[in-house]
């Protein structure tokens, strides 16, 4: 960094983490590099979101970076650039001790959504939502149980009609198509609203869509926006995944019931941190 004039250059070539937990790896290096007054300059060339037609950073796919000098600066500075494939390669930013509130202010400071991400989400917001306040609802399926007890349909349907009073809709995200089809047919008390995404599984045991085929741009545009939108919802009952926790860097006062939690060895940024907020409710399967 020092070779560097002052920028920290990192690339994640990364496929078997999905698009939130590179996220955080992201999050960690704006941390360090605004504790270190440093410019950061990250590259994410993983595959499983990549789109060769639109360049080899995915990051830039759905996000302006901010910095204060320009892109042309920090390529004229940047002499090496550490590559990394593993969480633990990062070195000294890793897992800090962090809140969601700090890292929403962190977030916005060196990212800001594409126009056309924005856009997205604020058509389907417009068409679909016939009032707010909105009850948000994401189940994490797939081969998530191998960091987090699985949750049934059954108990997430009965926790989320716990809740439906005081909101005039249900949004519902899940990378299982036939979770989203038993809540459409189970919830009759209020319109219930989903995205149509570009790719979803069949159910458990799947391969996660991430690691599906199809595009790669479409599956990462599918995360993002389903996770702004959850952030727009006034309640959030989630089971523990990367995706809908981010709900909460870009909300905040996003108030969640989290009806699992990961096993101790997984319990990472920023599930840990979500945990322990007061306002979080914990609301296992017995």
């Amino acid at each position: 960094m020092r070779a560097n004039d002052g920028v920290c250059s990192v690339e994640i070539a990364n496929r078997y983490v999905a698009f939130f937990g590179q996220m955080n790896w992201c999050l960690f290096i704006f941390q360090y590099c605004e504790c270190k007054g440093l410019y950061p300059d990250i590259g994410l060339t993983g595959d499983s979101y990549l789109d060769c037609a639109r360049g080899p950073n995915w990051l830039e796919y759905y996000f302006h970076v901010l910095t204060p000098i320009t892109k042309e600066d920090i390529g004229k500075r940047v002499r090496y650039t550490k590559k990394i494939s593993d969480f633990k390669e990062m070195g000294s930013p890793i897992a800090p001790e962090m809140t969601v509130r700090e890292d929403g202010r962190i977030l916005h400071k060196y990212l800001s959504q594409r126009s056309n991400i924005d856009s997205l989400v604020e058509a389907f917001w417009r068409d679909s939502v016939v009032d707010s306040p909105v009850l948000g609802v994401h189940f994490r399926g797939t081969d998530k149980s191998s960091e987090a007890p699985r949750v049934s349909w059954r108990h997430c349907l009965t926790v989320v009609k716990n809740y439906l009073c005081n909101h005039n809709a249900v949004f519902v995200a899940s990378d299982e198509e036939e979770f989203i089809e038993f809540m459409k047919k189970s919830i009759t008390e209020l319109p219930v609203i989903f995205r149509e995404d570009h790719y979803r599984s069949r159910g458990s045991g799947e391969l996660p869509v991430f690691l599906g085929k199809g595009g790669g741009y479409e599956k990462g545009e599918d995360a993002l926006v389903n996770c702004l939108l959850l952030a727009k919802c006034s309640t959030l009952v989630r089971t523990t995944s990367f995706l809908s926790a981010w709900a909460s860097i870009f909300n905040p006062d996003l108030k969640v019931i989290l009806l699992n939690k990961p096993y101790d060895n997984r319990l990472w940024y920023p599930e840990r941190e979500i945990l322990r907020r007061p306002g979080t409710e914990y609301v296992p399967e017995l």
